[in-house]
């Protein structure tokens, strides 16, 4: 890459970049396909709760992206309110089932579904952090300081929505990550061993969520609804 692809905030028509990214890397940086051969279902879970789309009102997610030339190469996207998400999330869901036929990948992708419902990622305290991100390259913007400026502009942005903190969660197959947190103030707020991804893993692995208070939040400051 011959120039530093530059950030600007997420605009609607990046749905369809952003929700290839997040199937294209949804797998510890590898595709999503392994687990989850529906990638049409994928983009909508992954994607329409932050940004909206199809009657589906996103949940005021403060996102960036990479953009180089006019091609999306990485982006963050998160909500500040967890109870916002979570509607948005429902709403997604209930659109899905009633407009979309299932496939064979659908109910392939069903067995990832039903074991994340089983094996849920732990949480910190919603209060304290109530924001959330998700933060993903393609491996054309790696390891070059992208994903430290995506997330501080995402912290900026959250911190001036008043939120007073943020949590993420990730696993210990996802050394790059923790490392990026872990510089960028992140604090690990809880952890869990799980055997979520051991069909496709072959092992356990250790969910880990970590978190960090958002700068320039005043506390005097309602998070937002």
């Amino acid at each position: 890459m011959t120039a530093a692809p530059h950030l600007r905030p997420v605009r609607p028509d990046d749905r369809a970049a952003l929700a290839q990214i997040a199937y294209h890397t949804g797998f510890f940086g590898a595709s999503a396909a392994v687990y989850f051969p529906d990638a049409a279902l994928f983009g909508a879970l992954w994607m329409e709760p932050y940004l909206g789309g199809a009657g589906v009102e996103g949940a005021g997610a403060a996102g960036f992206v990479a953009d180089l030339d006019g091609v999306v190469l990485g982006y963050i996207v998160g909500a500040p309110d967890h109870g916002a998400y979570q509607r948005a999330l429902t709403a997604v869901v209930a659109r899905f089932l009633t407009t979309h036929r299932p496939t064979p990948d659908t109910l392939r992708s069903l067995r990832y579904l039903v074991r994340a419902a089983r094996y849920s990622s732990p949480h910190a305290d919603w209060m304290a952090y109530p924001a959330h991100l998700h933060l993903n390259l393609l491996p054309a913007a790696r390891g070059l300081g992208v994903g430290r400026r995506l997330l501080d502009a995402h912290l900026s942005a959250l911190g001036g929505l008043g939120v007073p903190g943020v949590q993420l969660s990730t696993t210990t197959e996802n050394g790059a990550a923790i490392t990026l947190y872990g510089r960028a103030g992140f604090g690990v707020l809880a952890s869990r061993d799980s055997p979520l991804w051991m069909p496709w893993l072959g092992r356990a692995t250790t969910h880990v969520v970590m978190g960090r208070r958002c700068p320039g939040w005043d506390p005097d400051r309602a998070c937002p609804d």
